[in-house]
């Protein structure tokens, strides 16, 4: 008799300790979510919500190209994207390890004046202590580096001529950058001339 109504006190403290182990077993890592946050974030133009997700700095390399940035660096960068209202878009997305290896869409006023449409990067997010610590361009899969050069020239050596003081707006990575960048592919645009300057220079 004491033997059952021993059972019957432990049984019930043995599933509390049960339920209370797994409440504290250790929740995995979503990592896909971060990356699906960090394009949300970017298309919303959400600075805050974009930096939440990013460990005290944060490091974006374009192929040799290294940039490191705390957060109050890097709002600069984000106010010139920002400018030009890009839109991304997460294509394909595999995990491996602590990276995530992402193909990646971008298109904004910039891209398609320069690209006449949208590109394709291959890239590596980092993600360590479940925020982002890196961001790898790798490769840029359907990137026409030609077009982008020769219309990239012609703005700007046709801005040099005609509106001299919106030079540097090429280098210019600051929303005041951007916005001269904006004025610049306008009055190109508008331009009454049809002939690219760098045909006219060789005439």
């Amino acid at each position: 008799m004491i033997d059952f109504n021993l059972k019957k006190v432990v049984a019930p403290f043995l599933i509390i300790a049960m339920l209370v182990s797994c409440g504290d077993a250790p929740k995995k890592l979503d990592k896909r979510a971060i990356a699906e946050n960090y394009i949300k974030a970017l298309n919303a133009s959400d600075f805050e919500q974009l930096v939440g997700l990013f460990q005290d700095s944060v490091r974006f390399n374009e192929m040799e190209y290294i940039r490191t940035f705390d957060k109050e660096s890097y709002h600069s960068l984000f106010q010139w994207d920002s400018v030009f209202n890009p839109r991304y878009e997460i294509l394909d997305i595999k995990e491996k390890g602590e990276n995530l290896h992402l193909t990646i869409s971008k298109e904004c006023e910039r891209i398609r004046f320069l690209h006449e449409g949208p590109f394709i990067s291959s890239e590596i997010m980092n993600i360590k202590e479940g925020k982002i610590h890196s961001i790898d361009i790798v490769e840029y899969v359907d990137f026409n580096d030609s077009l982008w050069g020769a219309k990239r020239e012609d703005l700007v050596s046709w801005i040099e001529v005609h509106y001299p003081d919106l030079n540097g707006f090429i280098h210019d990575q600051t929303k005041q950058g951007a916005m001269n960048y904006q004025k610049a592919m306008a009055f190109y645009r508008n331009r009454t001339d049809s002939i690219p300057v760098r045909q006219e220079i060789e005439q």
